[in-house]
């Protein structure tokens, strides 16, 4: 007998290579034959090389690869219409038994499709773009959208408590399921830190000074990343120890760098482009900066965390979750928050953590506590309900 198919989708081919590929192992050691749609051709945030070594673990895998002309904009109406034509297709030539699928674009498409042929599906919701304090536009635009596409969804699930409440009070899916996240492996990053001579050969690789103050963010170039708002206070600080690595690709490489010369801080300002493994970075790193406009909940931010790194982050949904408030004299804060447009109040966060190696190391322990109850096995063990549920393998109620 064969075994059934289940189809994994989003936009992009990082999308499932960073955040799901704990979910494909899962599913193929439940049985299932496992199909991945994804864009590899554009909007990734990660270099062709990651691209081609994510195909050929899929191949080793046997997975199965379908390349998806997905786009990331709904304002790319032609090539929405093109992206639902082929999934139509492909949903039309599989016998999906279900379908888990990502992305807020990706995930429109493929529940729309899904509701044409009759197929279960699965959403995850890694941040809806609309939220407390979001612009008028998003409610006005993606809030309709996602009410109706919840009704043509099996099972929601959210990853944040603000859109757990918030889809259990006003969607109409069919199940509404809260994850903390897609997880991370917390034993790859609780690492016992660096010597002081690996501390040095670091500085040396990259021509900065050995007492320098290392400041770290990881995520893509864009505009919702807001690495600009970093340079701008860099500048205020005046402090020509103070050194800020980014590690990350996008559009707004050009951009950062222009800002970082006008600034004066170039010389500060470390551009690393996509790492294919970061955990050295947040080895090195004294300060873990994430001055994110939007996010659901942040895998960089998970994984600066589990390496006790003290967190000044922007005061968004996601981050509030994860740094507890990061309010003044909060006993369990693991980091300072700050509104993400605010360089001065970001730069008053960073001269007091700068000055108070102390405070660094309580505030990095008390992360990496917290974070333990996030790692992906906890997730995992979540994610296994849910799929058992969609293949009613042994009734389990979620």
């Amino acid at each position: 007998m064969r075994p059934k198919k289940v189809l994994m989708a989003a936009s992009v081919a990082s999308m499932i290579d960073q955040f799901n590929m704990p979910n494909i192992r899962l599913l193929q050691d439940m049985g299932y034959e496992v199909h991945v749609a994804c864009n590899l051709k554009e909007g990734n945030t990660c270099d062709e090389e990651r691209l081609r070594t994510f195909q050929e673990t899929l191949r080793r895998m046997r997975v199965v690869l379908h390349q998806w002309d997905c786009p990331r904009s709904v304002f790319a109406v032609r090539a929405c219409a093109a992206a639902f034509r082929q999934m139509m297709a492909l949903t039309g030539k599989h016998q999906y038994a279900w379908i888990h699928c990502h992305s807020p674009i990706g995930g429109a498409l493929v529940r729309a499709a899904a509701h044409c042929r009759g197929i279960r599906v699965i959403y995850t919701a890694h941040g809806f773009h609309f939220y407390q304090g979001a612009p008028l536009k998003n409610w006005l635009l993606y809030y309709p959208a996602e009410k109706l596409l919840a009704r043509w969804t099996d099972v929601l699930v959210t990853v944040n408590r603000e859109d757990h409440r918030l889809a259990k009070k006003k969607m109409h899916a069919g199940k509404v399921c809260y994850i903390p996240g897609v997880g991370i492996d917390t034993e790859r990053f609780c690492g016992a830190g660096c010597t002081k001579q690996e501390r040095a050969a670091f500085c040396r690789r990259y021509r900065i000074p050995g007492n320098a103050v290392l400041l770290l963010s990881v995520g893509e170039l864009s505009r919702r990343k807001n690495h600009q708002v970093v340079i701008s206070a860099l500048a205020g600080l005046s402090d020509k120890r103070i050194h800020y690595f980014i590690c990350g690709q996008g559009k707004m490489k050009e951009f950062l760098y222009r800002k970082a010369k006008k600034s004066g801080v170039l010389e500060q300002v470390h551009l690393m482009g996509f790492q294919e493994d970061v955990t050295e970075f947040y080895q090195y790193a004294d300060i873990f900066v994430f001055p994110s406009r939007r996010e659901g909940l942040p895998v960089a931010l998970m994984e600066a965390m589990a390496s006790a790194l003290p967190c000044v982050v922007s005061d968004i949904r996601g981050n509030r979750e994860l740094i507890d408030g990061g309010k003044k004299g909060h006993a369990k804060s693991g980091g300072i928050l700050f509104p993400f447009e605010r360089a001065d109040r970001l730069q008053e966060a960073l001269e007091r953590l700068i000055s108070d190696e102390q405070l660094r190391k309580n505030l990095g322990h008390r992360n990496k506590e917290k974070v333990r109850e996030l790692d992906v096995r906890t997730v995992t063990r979540r994610m296994e309900q849910i799929y058992n549920h969609m293949g009613k393998n042994n009734g389990q109620a979620l």
